[in-house]
């Protein structure tokens, strides 16, 4: 990545060496997309720090407090026109803040507004008018009165035509799926059963082997007694596996999958017992390196690495057809984000061979990475009352304003100590709530219509703690009696 002299400011030059596994975008505006330029791939100012920098996620720059601290990039356009330009940012202290964003030295701004909480997604007041060729871009902030502290976050740029935003609106809305169910599920449960669970005790079986004697039967009356109305499963997660037999997934990485086909099985026995089956996926984490180079993971060009995630996603998708009720991507805004993902072809991957799938990219706590999918994934949400707490009582469950507006509510929380049970010779720990504390809190996300989700902890013969369902079967009966 070239240097850019921002004024007399002194910034850091992030040259970046591919073998050491970083992404490098190409640098082109898109024409028929949004392009994301991130704020931790620009060359910023002292003062500024990644967050949680390293890994396969990119996250944000922290630290923004001086008005003279600048991030910028240098960009190619090959489509002239005027773009409209988001800012994504969050104030963390101080009062209104003037953004500016200069283009070839020209200036265009938006203001926060004082009352703006966590991330928001702030519009250009005017549009830039861009040529063909190269052009540099550059952010700043500071307070309207230029002398009140602040202190903010800055994620990316986002860089679209307006009639290419317009037409990508109206094609998100067509493929938005009817959430009804979902929201007469209640709740679901969430399960971490991946190739790093562990036993009660004793040492662990080889992926496949526990594959092949996951007790699907058992498992689906544990479920069934907790009262939910569906079930997550993760698929992959620090490592690349599925438990089933996926011809695409062993063409990238053999030995991989299983002979068996874990994910009918559950299917089968949940929809018998009235539940819903959803998988989780997650593209590629650090912790794979074989899995990330056999995806062309770091390559600029990323028609490699979403053509392998399609190929899975899609036969994943027509094997299962309606017996599979939804998707739960993981870095949705950490890891397709910062590539300028092409959502919409993600999207009818996601729902192919189930036009009505359910489909969710997981923000965490940033601004919604998407508009080509169906829910808000709410990790880490534990308010009933939404993300910032924009959710009306009694309302429709979606998101009326902010970021993730338009989206179906849902928040996905831990239950006992940790996403899943990863060591060894260790029970299971008690949940957070007792029955009481849990139906209450269950009754106040159906008063938002908001879906929360309970991550269980599990071991790798597929059971989850007894201790855990006794509470979640007495919550259950006590929200049946009223």
């Amino acid at each position: 990545m070239f240097l850019i002299l921002l004024s007399s400011v002194v910034v850091h030059a992030h040259m970046t060496d591919l073998s050491a596994g970083i992404f490098v975008p190409d640098w082109r505006l898109k024409p028929d997309d949004y392009t994301v330029l991130m704020g931790v791939d620009s060359e910023y100012s002292e003062g500024l720090v990644p967050f949680q920098p390293g890994g396969h996620g990119k996250f944000y720059l922290q630290g923004w407090s001086r008005p003279d601290q600048k991030a910028g990039w240098e960009i190619t356009c090959d489509q002239p026109g005027d773009y409209a330009v988001n800012i994504l940012v969050r104030r963390k202290a101080g009062q209104k803040l003037r953004i500016e964003v200069l283009a070839d030295g020209k200036s265009f701004r938006a203001e926060l507004p004082e009352h703006a909480i966590n991330w928001q997604r702030i519009r250009l007041q005017s549009l830039i008018p861009l040529s063909v060729g190269p052009h540099r871009i550059a952010v700043r902030m500071q307070p309207l009165d230029k002398e009140s502290v602040f202190n903010a976050d800055f994620h990316a740029l986002e860089f679209v035509r307006p009639e290419v935003e317009i037409s990508l609106q109206e094609a998100a809305l067509s493929l938005r799926s009817d959430i009804t169910w979902f929201q007469q599920a209640r709740y679901g449960i969430f399960v971490h059963w991946t190739s790093q669970s562990m036993p009660h005790h004793g040492e662990q079986k080889p992926y496949a082997q526990a594959v092949a004697d996951f007790n699907a039967e058992a498992f689906a009356d544990q479920m069934k007694r907790t009262g939910a109305g569906f079930v997550v499963l993760t698929t992959s997660h620090a490592f690349q596996y599925f438990p089933a037999p996926i011809a695409s997934l062993d063409k990238i990485l053999p030995r991989r999958t299983a002979e068996r086909d874990l994910v009918a099985d559950l299917s089968d026995a949940l929809s018998l017992r009235g539940i819903k089956l959803m998988l989780y996926y997650h593209l590629g984490a650090a912790s794979d390196e074989k899995w990330l180079n056999a995806t062309h993971f770091w390559e600029s060009n990323t028609s490699n690495l979403f053509g392998n995630w399609k190929s899975i996603i899609s036969e994943v998708g027509q094997r299962y057809k309606t017996k599979l009720a939804g998707w739960w991507f993981d870095d949705g805004a950490t890891s397709y984000y910062y590539r300028s993902a092409p959502w919409e072809e993600l999207e009818l991957a996601s729902k192919a061979g189930h036009a009505q799938r359910l489909v969710g990219f997981n923000a965490w706590e940033l601004n919604n990475p998407t508009l080509f999918h169906d829910f808000f994934t709410g990790e880490g949400f534990a308010d009933p009352r939404g993300y910032n707490q924009l959710l009306v009582r009694d309302g429709s469950g979606r998101y009326l304003s902010g970021t993730h507006q338009g989206l179906q509510s849902s928040a996905c929380m831990i239950t006992e100590e940790d996403w899943g049970h990863f060591s060894k010779d260790r029970p299971i720990g008690p949940p957070r709530w007792n029955a009481e504390q849990l139906a209450a809190l269950i009754r106040e996300f159906a008063a938002y219509r908001n879906v929360p989700i309970f991550n269980l902890e599990i071991y790798q013969d597929g059971t989850v703690s007894p201790q855990t369902v006794i509470v979640f079967e007495e919550a259950s009966r006590m929200l049946n009696e009223k």
